[in-house]
């Protein structure tokens, strides 16, 4: 805050905002700091009753939910009675969170895989191209025969973790939508 901000400022106002976005009275030491380089207090009490204004609007079950919702940590401001009914619904966020996060890293783990065997079926197909082509000798043929085995080896297993891996995305993509269907705010 610059020196006219910090002499013009309602101190109230200024409270409700921080309160309505959360902020804890700590916050305060902020505009202090500023407004002590120009030899200014914030009025506390002026600030404080804002502030508590502001966390009402805050504080609501609907913002914790929100709130949880996108994974954001948990902030400790409400008071009693408000406080059981956000930190409730701040946790029913943060269950959807959680389900999402883990229907997100099976669907990145099942990219993943599908890349891999991707790579396993182009590999065996330049091998085999090679194995028939003209001037090849029998030596370089038992090579490339036995790389061909062992790359069907890696496919086969690949292709049991990939269905593994789609039925892990099925599976979390159902406990997202029960968790979904759940909570209603």
């Amino acid at each position: 805050m610059d020196r006219d901000e910090c002499l013009t400022a309602d101190w109230q106002t200024i409270g409700y905002e921080d309160g309505a976005r959360g902020r804890t009275l700590s916050y305060l030491g902020n505009h202090r700091k500023a407004c002590a380089e120009h030899g200014i207090t914030p009025d506390m009490a002026g600030y404080e009753q804002g502030r508590l204004t502001g966390l009402e609007e805050y504080c609501i079950p609907g913002n914790g939910f929100a709130l949880g919702k996108s994974g954001k940590k948990l902030n400790p401001v409400c008071h009693a009675p408000m406080a059981r009914d956000f930190e409730i619904a701040w946790s029913h966020g943060l269950e959807i969170h959680k389900a999402k996060s883990r229907l997100n890293s099976s669907q990145r783990a099942l990219k993943r895989q599908q890349k891999r065997m991707d790579s396993l079926y182009a590999q065996i197909e330049d091998m085999e191209a090679e194995l028939v082509s003209d001037g090849i000798d029998s030596k370089r043929r038992k090579e490339l025969l036995a790389e061909i085995k062992a790359l069907n080896a890696d496919a086969e297993d690949a292709e049991l973790a990939l269905s593994e891996l789609e039925d892990q995305v099925l599976s979390d993509r159902d406990d997202l939508s029960r968790v979904e269907a759940r909570y209603h705010y």
